[in-house]
């Protein structure tokens, strides 16, 4: 009884873990993001971009949106090492986000 507890546990933290792991998928080379635009599930597809660096890129451009992408370099925990990697898949398009399809096909 306690393996057959012990395997329905790891299930279910594999299942639970499911949406996280599959949201991680890497963006090919050549494929652009704009900083402006791109969700937080987006963003985490970046290499090293975790849910709360995506976050706090979000919230970043609430404020003040990029104008270019070295600029994703002042959020905080976000250097010039990291940006190196990335900068080939960062652009930087308008301020405000646009909605995306599938939320204006819900309204």
């Amino acid at each position: 009884m306690t393996a057959l507890l012990r395997s329905l546990v790891v299930a279910v933290a594999l299942l639970a873990a499911a949406p996280a792991l599959a949201a991680k998928k890497g963006l090919p080379s050549g494929e652009r993001m704009d900083l402006n635009r791109a969700t937080v599930a987006e963003l985490m597809r970046l290499p090293g971009l975790g849910e709360k660096k995506a976050q706090a890129i979000v919230a970043f451009r609430q404020k003040q949106p990029f104008r270019r992408p070295e600029d994703v370099m002042k959020v905080k925990g976000l250097g010039p090492a990291w940006f190196q990697k990335v900068k080939g898949n960062l652009v930087v398009g308008g301020g405000a986000p646009v909605a995306s399809a599938a939320s204006a096909a819900r309204k």
